[in-house]
C-alpha cells in the first residue's frame, strides 16, 4: 500500500501523536528548566501539592511519548505495529489526561483560572480528546494496517 491509500485520517492522526510527543517533551524540559523555582515554592508550602503530583509524571509520559511517536511512524508508513502503538498510546494518552484531570478537580486546582490553569486545562481536555480519537480512528479501520 502507498502514502496515497493512506487514509486521511492516519495521516492526521499521526501528525496530532507527534505534535503530541513534542509538546511533552517541551513541557519536560520548560518544567526542569524551572525547577529550582518550583522546589522553592513547595519549600515554601504555596504550592506543594501539584509540585509533588507533578514530578510523578516523566516516566509515564516518556512512555506515552514513545508510543506516540512509533503509533505516528507505524500510521504514516502503514504498518501493523502502528495500530498497537497507537491504540497502545491513546490509552496511555486518556489515562493521563483523566487522572491529572481528576486530581485538579479533587484539590480545587482549576480555579481561580488563570494562565498556568488554562494550559493545564488545555492538556487535559487534549490528552483525553487525542487519545479516544485517535484509538476510535484506527480501530474500524485496522484492515489497513493488517493486510
Amino acid at each position: 500500500m502507498n502514502v496515497t491509500q493512506r487514509p486521511t485520517g492516519f495521516t492526521v492522526t499521526a501528525v496530532l501523536l507527534l505534535l503530541t510527543a513534542v509538546g511533552t517533551l517541551v513541557f519536560w524540559i520548560a518544567f526542569f528548566a524551572d525547577y529550582e523555582a518550583q522546589r522553592e515554592c513547595y519549600l515554601a508550602q504555596e504550592c506543594n501539592c501539584w509540585f509533588l503530583w507533578e514530578r510523578s509524571f516523566p516516566a509515564a509520559d516518556a512512555w506515552t511519548v514513545v508510543l506516540c511517536v512509533l503509533g505516528a511512524i507505524g500510521l504514516w508508513r502503514m504498518r501493523p505495529a502502528g495500530l498497537l502503538c497507537t491504540l497502545a498510546a491513546g490509552g496511555a494518552l486518556v489515562f493521563l489526561g483523566l487522572i491529572d484531570a481528576l486530581f485538579f478537580l479533587q484539590n480545587g486546582l482549576y480555579w481561580p483560572l488563570n494562565g498556568d490553569v488554562a494550559v493545564e486545562l488545555f492538556i487535559h481536555v487534549w490528552t483525553v480528546a487525542l487519545g479516544l480519537s485517535a484509538i476510535a480512528c484506527v480501530w474500524p479501520r485496522r484492515d489497513y494496517l493488517l493486510r
